[in-house]
């Protein structure tokens, strides 16, 4: 079966490498990455691969490209072949194998950061990988078999993938204490007139904040938007504002200075984390499977 494969020219695992680097950047440009002589060296290297496989491997897509069904297919081959030799290569040297982790900048720093020491205690033989990544971008990779877990919403996750859950991430309101609301206020009115720190943008958090004080006719007063929660946190910390964040976020925050509010309405910006994986790359990568289960015990909500 392998010398029949390999008897004709046109496959390598340099041309394989140049194929998945241009499907992850999503054109040769971008592989490239400016460089003419790279440019010219990986369009020539895919045109060798469809001349082997005898099928298109990508198309264009406006200023990139769009892997076919065929080029799809093989790029799931490629990654995981590699991944294997690179896991099998590791351990023959005795050296520790690679493993990453796409999640949020705020799951990063406020789970997986005070959990490292246990982490490693458990997978000695693991270096770990913290990419920030958008849940929906951090999906997509490890359905493409680029990352090997993801932390994020369970909802998000659909099959082929496999989810463990890791408990329920909550939102608490953090109040400098010398913004203390005077008097007792519970729910939205905690919120009247209170500076905030917030998210930038329109994504679900801040869409779903705006709907739930517009239906309760609380006017959100906004003072500095930051494009991470963590950046948000850095804003109460040193006293200007007060936010609505991960209840994780007391990993940052001092007792003493901040204080955490648990309010009722934000039970409905809870969510169900949890660890999601590839089966195809847990299967062949057998390290995956010892990480996801010292990742699953130790990483909770």
């Amino acid at each position: 079966m392998f010398a029949e494969l390999l008897q004709q020219g046109g496959l390598s695992f340099d041309r394989l490498q140049s194929f998945c680097l241009v499907a992850q950047a999503g054109g040769v440009t971008r592989a490239a990455k400016g460089d003419p002589a790279k440019q010219s060296l990986f369009s020539r290297q895919i045109k060798e691969l469809e001349e082997f496989f005898g099928t298109e491997l990508i198309r264009r897509k406006g200023r990139g490209i769009a892997l076919t069904e065929a080029g799809t297919r093989l790029n799931v081959i490629a990654r995981e072949c590699c991944a294997a030799l690179s896991d099998f290569r590791s351990a023959c040297k005795k050296q520790p194998v690679e493993v990453v982790i796409g999640t949020g900048e705020s799951v990063i720093q406020w789970l997986l950061l005070p959990c490292l020491d246990r982490i490693l205690e458990h997978l000695p033989n693991v270096r770990l990988k913290f990419l920030n990544l958008p849940t929906a971008d951090a999906v997509k990779r490890l359905a493409d078999g680029v990352i090997d877990f993801a932390l994020v919403r369970k909802e998000a996750v659909t099959r082929p993938l496999q989810a463990k859950s890791l408990g329920v991430m909550g939102y608490s309101l953090f109040i400098p204490a010398t913004l203390q609301p005077a008097g007792r206020k519970d729910g939205l009115r905690l919120l009247d007139g209170l500076p905030l720190a917030t998210l930038e943008g329109e994504g679900s958090f801040r869409s779903e904040l705006a709907q739930v004080a517009k239906k309760e006719g609380v006017k959100l007063n906004i003072q500095i938007e930051c494009p991470s929660f963590p950046l948000a946190a850095r804003v109460v910390a040193k006293g200007h504002t007060a936010a609505i964040l991960p209840s994780i976020a007391t990993a940052d925050l001092p007792a003493a200075a901040v204080i955490q509010v648990s309010v009722g309405f934000l039970k409905s910006f809870d969510r169900e984390m949890c660890l999601a994986s590839n089966a195809r790359l847990v299967r062949i990568r057998p390290i995956l499977q010892q990480a996801a289960n010292v990742l699953a015990q130790i990483c909770r909500f």
